[in-house]
């Protein structure tokens, strides 16, 4: 990724909601009742390559920064999440802009509890301009604040998806 767009995808730094089953932002409002996201499989990403590249950094540890991170469980790939992922991709391209929360209020909480995964935590990373599944890994793990989603330990299970070259990962645990 060319240098200058690096700073572009830092500032919109992923969100790792550790929220509890119950709090506001996993009990469906008015907006996010309406969202219903169908499960889909057309990520556009090889989904193999990706959970690999993620799954054998959890399992050896890695340093996110200066944040020495233990190894974890590695994840499993989910149809949801996934689904949850392609939704997000979809309207960053449309919207040619990398966004945690769309115009409308959708957070990726309720992007997650529209595809019917009761999650208790949720997390996000999102990139833009990368071409491959590892180029958009390295850049992420090159990321503190990414990098530390990738290696958090209360994740179990993980989907990305890719629109053109709008890229987002969720990570979450029922």
């Amino acid at each position: 990724m060319k240098s200058s767009v690096f700073p572009l995808m830092c500032i919109a730094l992923c969100c790792a909601l550790s929220c509890k089953k119950g709090s506001d932002s996993n009990t469906p409002d008015a907006k996010s009742q309406a969202l219903k996201i169908e499960i889909s499989t057309a990520t556009n990403i090889n989904n193999d390559v990706l959970l690999k590249l993620v799954n054998d950094t959890r399992l050896a540890g890695c340093n996110c920064g200066t944040t020495k991170m233990p190894p974890v469980a590695a994840l499993t790939w989910n149809a949801n999440l996934a689904s949850a992922a392609i939704y997000q991709s979809k309207y960053m391209a449309s919207i040619k802009s990398m966004v945690h929360t769309s115009a409308n209020g959708e957070t990726v909480g309720t992007r997650v509890t529209a595809t019917g995964y009761n999650w208790t935590t949720v997390g996000e990373n999102i990139a833009a301009g990368q071409t491959s599944e590892a180029q958009v890994f390295s850049d992420w793990i090159a990321s503190e604040s990414h990098c530390k989603n990738i290696m958090t330990a209360s994740f179990k299970e993980m989907g990305a998806a890719r629109t053109d070259t709008y890229w987002v990962q969720v990570f979450a645990a029922k």
